[in-house]
């Protein structure tokens, strides 16, 4: 069947190296391996924190605090956003504004700003916000695939 040094497999991986890639942190946290009691999540942020301020040593590396959570949910004719918006203070300062691709939300904490994509092409005016319980969701009529052309009025001169 061949020469068994040219077959290489999974098992003969040079596991040092591969630990020294990761720095000591294997991927693959047990509980015994990594102090997070195994936690993926938490083992892959941590990594991940840790490669970015070894490339970027003077930038502080945090979580987007000033977006919010949003869900995106289809249906045959509509799309519906929930966003999560806990502070009806902060509510209250949202200015939300729509494309027919995306919704912008501007007046976040620190004058950021978020877009969220959409991934069906949407009627604007149809929008119908809410905000109720910490969650602003938004009713949008999708753009229907058999009239994709909108007329425009040509003024001649």
């Amino acid at each position: 069947m061949g020469d068994s040094k040219n077959n290489n497999s999974f098992f003969d991986m040079n596991w040092k190296q591969f630990e020294q890639f990761f720095n000591g942190k294997l991927p693959f946290p047990t509980p015994s391996l990594s102090g997070d009691n195994g936690d993926p999540v938490s083992w892959v942020e941590g990594y991940i924190k840790d490669v970015l301020n070894r490339a970027l040593p003077n930038v502080e590396v945090q979580a987007l605090k000033h977006h919010f959570h949003s869900e995106i949910f289809d249906t045959h004719n509509n799309v519906i956003a929930k966003i999560h918006i806990p502070d009806k203070v902060q509510a209250r300062k949202i200015r939300l504004m729509l494309n027919p691709y995306q919704i912008h939300l501007e007046g976040l904490p620190d004058d950021k700003t978020q877009t969220i994509r959409l991934a069906n092409q949407i009627v604007p005016e149809s929008c119908k916000a809410v905000y109720k319980n910490g969650i602003l969701q938004l009713h949008m009529r999708k753009q229907p695939l058999d009239h994709p052309y909108t007329d425009v009025n040509i003024r001649f001169m």
